[in-house]
């Protein structure tokens, strides 16, 4: 019986010698060379472009630009994370025109320092935003100011994002945005009070 269990014992090895089986227990690496022509890619690629990054969305933002005489709302391409909230919006609006926008003639009316400190809906009404800013906003006025409010309000109210209309608060206090003629509102503001900033499509 030993005899013959030994056979036994010299043919299973001898099989498996003849697969080509390992006696390791962990993978292995197996080198390009042995792999079998079908699973090698004919065509490889030879791009290093990184795949954008995942979770993100378009959106538009809005600089200025002169168009003929006056200057006009452009929109500008930015990605956000979460295309339902208007802060990261306002967040990459209030990072300034690119160095390559600036050259292309995109500018902004939003002082460089501006922060926002809170966006909330109102609760009574769903379409309209309150949105507290740092007071460096009103350090500008006239048309300056007026193109701001501009920017901010057209931002904010991307038909994507739900909000219509906007209250400003500086300083705890909500203040009175002027319209595109400098002209100060009371109550929220839309897009209808800057129509004629509106841009050219």
């Amino acid at each position: 019986m030993r005899r013959g269990a030994s056979i036994v014992v010299i043919v299973a090895a001898a099989l498996l010698g003849g697969c080509g089986l390992s006696a390791n227990s962990e993978p292995q690496a197996i080198a390009p060379a042995n792999l079998p022509p079908d699973l090698l890619n004919p065509n490889p690629g030879s791009s290093t472009t990184l795949p954008e990054s995942a979770g993100t969305t378009s959106v538009d933002v809005y600089f200025l630009a002169t168009e003929g005489d006056g200057v006009r709302l452009s929109p500008v391409k930015r990605e956000v994370n979460d295309l339902a909230d208007p802060g990261q919006r306002l967040g990459a609006l209030f990072a300034q025109p690119t160095e390559e926008e600036t050259v292309e003639g995109l500018t902004t009316s939003i002082p460089a320092d501006t922060t926002l400190i809170s966006l909330e809906r109102n609760e009574s009404d769903d379409i309209e935003a309150v949105i507290e800013l740092s007071n460096d906003l009103v350090s500008i006025e006239g048309e300056a100011l007026a193109r701001a409010f501009a920017q901010i309000v057209w931002t904010v109210t991307e038909p994507d994002g739900g909000i219509r209309q906007v209250r400003f608060v500086v300083n705890g206090v909500e203040i009175r945005a002027p319209d595109d003629r400098g002209n100060p509102l009371d109550g929220a503001v839309s897009r209808v009070d800057y129509a004629s900033l509106s841009p050219v499509r």
